[in-house]
């Protein structure tokens, strides 16, 4: 029988006891329970009452390595996710972990409590406060999977409170029709040989993944159609690969129009006198990347794709150091949802819109006309005012 013990400390009288709930059925091991600072007898005897019962009903379960770090048991869950996720998507989490390790990763799970995950959490805050949300997502997963792997009986992350994010001045990341006009004017009058990328880019309403990976044979200039069926995809820091688009719904064929295949035609004749001229021409493997770095690299890899979309985003963030400061910026995603948001507001469908664009869920899709048809209806209370006052 378990014998609740008196002992003395800070001058103060308190109980404790020592448990024996049996033995590990893996290792053979003793397992014991040591429960001390209760203030009363009465207390002590009230949580042993509760092991006795959770030991005679097979509730009591020992729990694993005590000693695991955060940073060992985060190597676990992520090899464990890995079979689970994209190539790309579990680079992306891999990443992400780094941030979450760097702050609780050499601590031991079992001694990691809320005011460490809170401290965590403010950290994060500060330094990605974007990209809070997912990062304490991970490690709210990571003590989920010690819980169901037996290191821990309680999630700490459970006690954090978010912090209050500053508000930032909103810029929609999409360019109206005007602004989208300067831009490729711009783009065709100074950096002319990236025009014909940016304008494929606006008036296709691909992915960057997906015009990165293109090449000639993707593209009809006769049907003046364009296959979308693959994308160039990241498989660890530094390093892409051509992948399947990632649903169904991405694969797809789309339509241009004339003016933006006249373009294709021009640039395609121009990129192989360029080849041909620094005798690479005939060496490449075809089909050839239809954006390869020629574009912008004279005389280094040309014919060879790019290996990473932020290539593309620094040369539009060359574009914009060049364009008057007071010119909006957007993403390379916006020239996608600029593309979307000019089709809504020219009188496309939904359903016209999601083939499109390639989105498997409609919501998505949806999601866009939220903007898009605010303007429309600004636009058509405009016009029912001149309407009533003529």
């Amino acid at each position: 029988m378990t014998k609740i013990i008196e002992y003395t400390a800070k001058g103060k009288t308190l109980y404790k006891f020592n448990f024996y709930a049996g033995k590990d059925e893996l290792t053979g091991k003793k397992m014991q329970v040591r429960r001390s600072g209760f203030k009363t007898k009465k207390e002590a005897r009230l949580a042993l009452s509760r092991l006795e019962y959770k030991k005679e009903n097979g509730e009591f379960a020992p729990l694993a390595n005590s000693n695991i770090t955060f940073e060992e048991l985060a190597l676990q869950f992520m090899n464990a996710k890995e079979a689970s996720l994209r190539k790309s998507s579990f680079v992306e989490e891999s990443y992400t972990m780094r941030r979450v390790l760097e702050q609780l990763g050499k601590a031991k799970i079992k001694n990691i409590r809320g005011y460490h995950c809170q401290n965590a959490v403010n950290a994060w805050a500060k330094k990605a406060p974007v990209n809070v949300n997912y990062i304490k997502m991970l490690a709210n997963q990571v003590f989920e999977y010690a819980i169901k792997s037996g290191y821990i009986t309680k999630n700490p992350m459970d006690a954090v409170i978010m912090p209050k994010r500053p508000p930032k001045k909103r810029v929609d990341n999409y360019y109206t029709k005007q602004e989208l006009n300067e831009f490729l004017t711009f783009v065709k009058q100074n950096r002319p040989k990236l025009y014909p990328l940016f304008r494929l880019l606006a008036y296709s309403g691909m992915r960057i993944g997906e015009l990165l990976a293109l090449t000639w044979d993707d593209i009809d200039l006769e049907a003046s159609t364009v296959s979308i069926t693959k994308t160039l995809s990241k498989v660890k820091a530094g390093h892409t690969k051509i992948d399947e688009t990632k649903t169904k719904a991405g694969h797809r064929i789309i339509s241009l129009d004339a003016t933006t295949i006249n373009i294709l035609a021009s640039y395609k004749r121009e990129q192989s006198k360029e080849l041909f001229s620094l005798g690479v021409l005939n060496t490449l493997p075809k089909p050839l990347p239809v954006f390869d770095k020629s574009l912008t690299i004279r005389k280094k890899n040309p014919g060879k794709r790019f290996n990473m979309p932020n290539d593309i985003a620094r040369y539009l963030e060359y574009i914009y150091k060049d364009m008057p400061k007071d010119f909006k910026h957007i993403t390379l995603h916006g020239f996608r949802h600029t593309h979307a948001t000019l089709l809504i507001e020219s009188g496309a469908n939904t359903k016209t819109v999601q083939q499109r664009l390639g989105h498997a869920n409609i919501n998505m899709t949806l999601g866009i006309y939220a903007h898009a048809t605010k303007k429309m209806e600004n636009d058509a209370i405009n016009g029912l005012s001149l309407y009533m006052e003529n």
